[in-house]
């Protein structure tokens, strides 16, 4: 992992104070400084940390001890299209500062850097995923931050991707509002959820509740090994045949990524699912227009839902300017 520390020189202009949405100033220390409330905050590794309440999550907690391993395949995904195909070529037209919220382990912007050579700052609330994005070749530039409160400036961003967030958020209509928020008018959100028509639904009820029983009645460390042991090992070998039978790779998954895929569908602490008609309405509720949506990702009927939308412009205006990279405030 690369351990110089993200240059906030760089991002001084767009960075926001988490807890009141204030400028922040770099200090003689070289950490932010919340011009209007004070706050001190310290890097953590090589990246700002920008929580308001980092001690009082249990999303970033679980994902701090067990990081999301997603095992991508653009071929059986939207994204393949997204990221490769010449028909969604306007959406990337403008690239100057592209965030990705909830980053993780950096897979997405992995296939963003590899397919567009867009390398997004990446936000994600726990270190012990978002530190994986500064290893090579990604090399991102980013900060620990909360959905919920993303410590970013109003109209920032070109193009803003979220995938898998809202729907482990307690509340996923503040995050939805906190996303339109920072995309430029004239600019993009690409939203991916889970969807509510899929076999994993019906598998996270009917698994998750005794799951999470059993890590808290015998502990994480005793939990965990009885899992692994018992319901981990047949969802081990169906992952490995469904990544051979789809994605036509028939090596075995490393166990360690494999246990932190189950735990991201079936120990999280949060997970919700929507209908596709619910794309719609979320746009409308925080002022964005959906251009397309589509889902896929296997089983049948698509494990996500996945769309566009773009913030609209003021009529008679261009699109707003946002502060610029660099400088100090």
């Amino acid at each position: 992992m690369t351990t110089d520390r993200v240059d906030l020189s760089r991002y001084i202009n767009l960075l926001r104070d988490p807890l009141d949405g204030g400028r922040l100033a770099i200090d003689e220390n070289g950490r932010l400084r919340g011009q209007s409330s004070g706050k001190i905050y310290d890097f953590l590794g090589p990246f700002p940390d920008l929580r308001p309440d980092e001690d009082k999550d249990q999303v970033a907690d679980h994902y701090d001890d067990a990081p999301c391993h997603n095992y991508i395949a653009l071929d059986n995904l939207p994204l393949g299209r997204y990221f490769r195909d010449a028909s969604h070529n306007h959406y990337f037209g403008k690239t100057d500062f592209v965030v990705e919220i909830g980053a993780g382990k950096g897979g997405m912007a992995t296939v963003m850097r590899e397919n567009r050579g867009i390398t997004p700052f990446c936000i994600d609330l726990a270190y012990g995923s978002l530190r994986h994005t500064r290893n090579a070749p990604l090399h991102a530039d980013g900060a620990l931050g909360s959905a919920l409160n993303i410590p970013l400036a109003d109209n920032v961003a070109d193009l803003v991707v979220c995938s898998g967030v809202i729907h482990h958020t307690p509340d996923p209509l503040r995050c939805a509002l906190e996303l339109a928020r920072i995309v430029k008018p004239g600019g993009y959100l690409l939203l991916g959820v889970y969807n509510w028509e899929n076999l994993y639904r019906s598998l996270y009820f009917f698994l998750s509740p005794p799951l999470k029983a059993v890590r808290k009645i015998f502990g994480g460390k005793i939990g965990d090994l009885i899992i692994k042991c018992t319901v981990f090992l047949p969802y081990h070998l169906a992952l490995w045949l469904v990544l051979g039978l789809v994605q036509g790779r028939w090596k075995f998954p490393n166990f360690k990524e494999s246990y932190e895929q189950f735990g991201d569908f079936f120990l999280t602490p949060i997970a919700r699912f929507y209908h596709a008609r619910e794309l719609k309405s979320l746009g409308d509720a925080i002022g964005l227009e959906l251009l397309e949506q589509d889902k896929g990702g296997w089983p049948q009927n698509g494990f996500s839902h996945w769309a566009w939308y773009r913030k609209p412009v003021a009529s008679g205006t261009s699109s707003a300017p946002a502060p610029s990279l660099g400088g100090r405030a």
